[in-house]
């Protein structure tokens, strides 16, 4: 999944990309089904590899801590 989120976030530039905003590739290549909630798999995903402390194992994403939220980014490595 890593590799798709890279080379989508490379080829058009995206900054700070969302989880919603990448929901299309990832359906596309076939790692979702469908969309729930404008990007809540993905986000799923992101906070079970939070709390196993393994993000790194993506390390496009970026967490924004807030006092009950995380904000969940992505930005290409080397940009």
């Amino acid at each position: 999944m890593g590799y798709v989120i890279q080379e989508f976030l490379k080829k058009d530039k995206i900054v700070d990309a969302t989880p919603k905003d990448l929901m299309s590739i990832l359906l596309e290549k076939g790692f979702f089904k469908k969309d729930h909630r404008e990007g809540l798999s993905l986000r799923e995903i992101l906070r079970e590899l939070d709390s196993r402390n393994e993000l790194y194992l993506l390390p496009q994403v970026r967490a924004d801590r807030k006092e009950i939220n995380v904000s969940w980014f992505f930005n290409a490595i080397g940009i």
